[in-house]
């Protein structure tokens, strides 16, 4: 039962989630055929264009194909033989060459910094048991676990296929949950990488992480077919952001736009602490937040807060064990942004 219950709420928080989109009415114009900004902490949306129309992404493929790697190969430090399958790929290149010895983590920056398609095919290969399309499988069967419903992945590197494609929402789903990742986090913010044991130098071509004043990353990507695509992430005090935009001309300008216009109206309010008094209950018991709460609010949405407070009923509360008292919902108006649990002391 208290599995369920736990299954329970985290489906009513990401139903709330993907229900709230409150779309700015001053956003800057962008030139992106498809664009989104969401905070990386809670999700919520700020602003989007066509978030949801299928569109091709080329090199930003690469975002899920680091992280998933990152999380299937268990020695990242292991030096691999790259096999000539995974040489001679057309696009961006680290130039690897048949039976070259290069370790697991000098592919990764290659993935993210030089955007090299031979680097992200050899990891693939090893990631997925010397089998890219087993990896490839493995990233399709990651991005329905992380919702991005309206994702399908061909490849590891993002050259044009017609069925590789996604949409903004999705590749900023993928990427709020890759930026979880600590070692994925420190990648994709490198400027350059250098191991000179393999005479790898690497710079970033993604400008965001020289250019702007708070950029922590992502990943850029171009095809002809796909245009100029960015997903891109900047961090200001405590708030982090993530801003795609898909076949836009203008996409590193675009993209700092957007940054400014949230930074400047945007804030990240803490609304409740974990373990915080929420109230005290008719025996005299007191009743306490199993879980904190942050959000992005401008000056005005933080006014509409609102918090309200829901007792289970008693047979659920006797399933498990008298330690839940219900639960609480964080409401902005009149839409709930959050659903947390509440327990006795």
């Amino acid at each position: 039962m208290k599995n369920f219950m736990i299954k329970f709420l985290c489906l009513i928080l990401l139903c709330n989630l993907l229900s709230v989109k409150v779309y700015a009415d001053d956003m800057p114009f962008v030139n992106a055929e498809a664009y989104i900004v969401i905070d990386a902490d809670s999700g919520r949306i700020i602003a989007s264009k066509n978030a949801d129309k299928k569109m091709y992404m080329a090199s930003t493929t690469k975002i899920m194909t680091a992280i998933l790697a990152i999380e299937e190969y268990k020695n990242l430090n292991d030096i691999v033989c790259i096999p000539a399958k995974c040489t001679n790929i057309e696009g961006s290149s680290l130039y690897l060459i048949p039976n070259q010895k290069a370790k697991m983590i000098d592919l990764l920056y290659g993935v993210m910094l030089r955007s090299g398609n031979d680097a992200a095919t050899s990891v693939a290969y090893f990631a997925g048991n010397k089998n890219v399309d087993n990896f490839v499988d493995k990233m399709n069967l990651k991005a329905l676990k992380l919702g991005a419903y309206n994702t399908n992945f061909v490849n590891p590197h993002g050259l044009h296929d017609k069925n590789h494609y996604t949409t903004a929402y999705d590749l900023a789903i993928i990427t709020k949950y890759a930026l979880r990742n600590e070692l994925f986090r420190k990648i994709a913010a490198t400027k350059q990488y250098n191991n000179s044991e393999n005479n790898f130098y690497f710079i970033n071509k993604n400008k965001v992480v020289y250019q702007y004043k708070y950029g922590t990353g992502v990943k850029i990507g171009y095809t002809k077919v796909a245009g100029r695509c960015l997903v891109a992430s900047a961090k200001k005090d405590e708030m982090e952001l993530i801003v795609v935009v898909l076949n836009d001309s203008e996409w590193f300008r675009d993209s700092y736009k957007v940054f400014d216009y949230a930074f400047e109206n945007y804030r990240k309010y803490n609304i409740v602490d974990e373990k915080q008094l929420m109230l005290i209950d008719d025996e005299k018991k007191p009743v306490l937040a199993d879980s904190g709460f942050s959000y992005i609010l401008t000056e005005e949405e933080k006014e509409n807060i609102s918090i309200k407070i829901i007792k289970t009923i008693s047979h659920i509360e006797n399933e498990i064990n008298n330690k839940v008292y219900g639960f609480f919902n964080v409401c902005l108006k009149d839409k709930i942004i959050y659903t947390g649990k509440l327990n006795y002391q």
